[in-house]
């Protein structure tokens, strides 16, 4: 258990960056202001950005096995990973705040009002996997979760328990409007409709912040287990 936790307090922050997203959040605020039936919709958007999220995690776990299964000194190809993606990260986070961030208008499209359910799903589905799969940033932070989950010591139950708190976490920045959207649709539309503006304009500036941290963080800790090994 005391490994599960362990493991918890390494992934808490990844999923807090990896959270903070705002081409997902603009995507499913955009959908849900445009498309026939937003419930669907949404919720086909939600299990869209789920299905890329393992998908990433599942390769992040790959890398690690790769690593220590191929190496007989795993832990100084691991620091050396953590180092890669970190000044990774700190370039793209340098990038994206003086980059301004664009609306994804054109990559939804919903002017069929005779599209029916099932199709509906699936292209909110469709929108959801694109919207993650663009934005670069979050998928490279959990590709490192996913490979920091994989070489924890903690027991398949606790990895499991950890992998569903990452999903859960990083895509608040969907649960939340979806949310917002089910028990308040009208005041959800005035309050999301304000946020996708602010978020248009300063969007990039928020995220180019939190990735750079993040950037930062792993050099440190790529650079202080080299030093230790």
């Amino acid at each position: 258990m005391s490994e599960t936790l362990t493991l918890l307090t390494q992934i808490l922050p990844l999923a807090l960056g990896a959270a903070v997203s705002p081409t997902a959040l603009m995507g499913i605020i955009l959908l849900l202001s445009l498309s026939k039936n937003p419930k669907i919709s949404g919720f086909g958007y939600y299990f869209g950005s789920i299905i890329l999220i393992l998908i990433v995690i599942a390769l992040g776990a790959i890398i690690g096995a790769g690593i220590t299964s191929r190496s007989s000194h795993p832990q100084p190809l691991l620091a050396l990973f953590d180092l890669v993606l970190g000044i990774i990260l700190v370039i793209l986070g340098v990038r994206r705040i003086f980059k301004s961030q664009k609306s994804p208008k054109n990559l939804f499209h919903d002017k069929d009002t005779n599209v029916s359910y099932p199709l509906m799903f699936v292209k909110g589905l469709t929108f959801g996997f694109l919207m993650f799969l663009i934005n670069f940033s979050t998928t490279i932070i959990v590709l490192e979760a996913g490979k920091v989950i994989w070489t924890s010591s903690a027991d398949t139950t606790g990895k499991i328990i950890v992998i569903i708190f990452l999903v859960l976490i990083t895509l608040l920045v969907c649960e939340v409007p979806l949310t917002m959207y089910l028990l308040f649709p009208e005041k959800a539309n005035k309050i999301l409709s304000r946020v996708n503006v602010w978020m248009q304009r300063n969007g990039h500036i928020l995220m180019g912040l939190v990735i750079l941290v993040i950037g930062v963080y792993l050099v440190w800790i790529g650079l202080l287990r080299l030093a230790i090994i």
